[in-house]
């Protein structure tokens, strides 16, 4: 492998010809634990991936992209969940995704999309003696901030995706030739030299062209047409939902200091955001809830967090918050802040 660690370095190249290296390797890059249904003493593989970076301070990684070939099939096992969106697109053999007690088998001219929220198996089957794969892996948290950024509005973490990407559509033929030029060997091994407003506004353009591509969430919202331009009034009003949410002020509040009408408010809360303003500052607060119970030092009993971020009713908000994020308060705090 060329480079050092994924904080270090923006483009790797992997060869070996073992599984068990193949198996550390990958897993290390892919959070995949990784198996064969049959053994051989010759596993030849090569990997070659790049990296597209966010422009901000910590410099994240936003876009995992790799080219992935080897002599033999494997498959790969996902069992601790993730929010993260993973895009898998056979060129060489097929794939075989096992999931939720029901089997799918994709070929060169469709691809698996799915955040891996369940325990997922994905069998990787060589055509002849070869299988090749491109791979790409987005952050949720580049993700959520993106779709918030185009609709404005709070986006829960189950996106409802996929599984399976029909590439024969016209979106998709763009998108599955974006994937092919993402994950080439030319493009993952200049990726490191970009700079970080490019990095920052190529994952952006794969973003919107992914989600405008397949169905999910919030395919809806997207593809409605825009209303009129948000009123001052309505920002001033979100503006102070998100100020003083740790206060949770009512509608009348909120109404009073945007200087119009609970009615105006609800209105144009629904004509503009497509939600209600109770439905709004409600994701406000599950989502400093969200950041308390993964805070290690945050010591409060989640009764008490509920509480404290305007839920009295501990049912309700256990319901509120795996709606949100896909899992129960107290899984939240047991797994602790992701690494």
């Amino acid at each position: 492998m060329q480079g050092n660690s994924l904080d270090a370095v923006e483009t790797w190249q992997c060869v070996g010809d073992s599984f068990d290296k193949f198996q550390k390797i990958i897993c290390s890059f892919f959070d995949w634990n990784c198996d064969r249904e049959e053994v051989r003493p010759d596993f030849h593989w090569q990997m070659n991936l790049g990296v597209l970076k966010s422009h901000d301070s910590r410099n994240a990684p936003r876009i995992l992209m790799a080219r992935l070939t080897c002599s033999h099939g494997f498959f790969q096992i996902q069992t601790d969940p993730t929010h993260e969106v993973v895009i898998i697109m056979p060129v060489r053999g097929t794939l075989r995704l096992e999931r939720n007690h029901a089997t799918q088998t994709i070929s060169p001219c469709s691809a698996i999309i799915y955040q891996p929220r369940t325990e997922t198996r994905i069998y990787h089957l060589a055509d002849g003696s070869t299988c090749e794969a491109y791979i790409i892996k987005l952050s949720f948290d580049w993700v959520q901030r993106f779709l918030y950024d185009v609709l404005q509005l709070p986006v829960e973490q189950d996106l409802q995706l996929g599984p399976v990407i029909d590439m024969s559509t016209p979106k998709a033929r763009m998108l599955s030739r974006l994937i092919s030029t993402l994950c080439s060997d030319a493009f993952t091994f200049q990726s490191r030299h970009l700079s970080p407003p490019l990095q920052q506004r190529l994952a952006e353009t794969f973003s919107h062209l992914l989600l405008e591509s397949i169905p999910h969430r919030c395919s809806e919202r997207m593809q409605a047409p825009k209303a009129a331009p948000m009123p001052n009034y309505l920002r001033v009003a979100r503006d102070f939902m998100q100020r003083e949410v740790r206060r949770n002020p009512s509608m009348a509040e909120v109404a009073k200091a945007a200087n119009i009408s609970v009615r105006t408010l609800e209105t144009s809360f629904r004509s503009h955001m497509d939600v209600t303003p109770h439905a709004y500052f409600r994701t406000i607060r599950l989502q400093l809830a969200h950041q308390a119970l993964n805070d290690v030092r945050d010591t409060r009993s989640i009764a008490e967090v509920a509480a404290n971020h305007g839920f009295p009713h501990a049912g309700r908000f256990a319901q509120y918050y795996a709606n949100q994020f896909g899992e129960a308060p107290s899984d939240t705090r047991r797994k602790g802040p992701a690494k």
